[in-house]
């Protein structure tokens, strides 16, 4: 168990991200398994239904270029969410407006 970490323990009494579940086979891969032996980088997990496509699926069996994944919540844009539903044209991974670093309280 590591110090702080509250996320459900897999195998060897660690979560994934810990060490964890299962690990990709490919020699020298320490990242986790997502499916048929290999990680995401090593061809492991689902890929999208497009053909040619080698991108990962993120939903509807689709990679967030064809489709896939969440979308920006803005009227109209069909762009990937990147955080808070909205794409980075909408506000996505903005800083705060309420305080600036350049903000000098006196």
């Amino acid at each position: 168990m590591i110090p702080g970490c509250s996320k459900g323990a897999r195998s060897r009494g660690l979560c994934k991200r810990h060490g964890g579940g299962k690990r990709c086979t490919y020699p020298e891969c320490t990242r986790s398994d997502q499916g048929g032996g290999y990680c995401i980088a090593h061809g492991g997990g689902k890929r999208c239904a497009t053909e040619g496509c080698k991108n990962s699926a993120q939903s509807r069996g689709l990679c967030k270029t064809h489709g896939g994944g969440k979308r920006c919540r803005a009227d109209g844009c069909t762009k990937s969410s990147q955080g808070g539903g909205y794409c980075r044209g909408h506000g996505a991974g903005r800083a705060s407006t309420l305080a600036k670093s350049t903000d000098i309280i006196i």
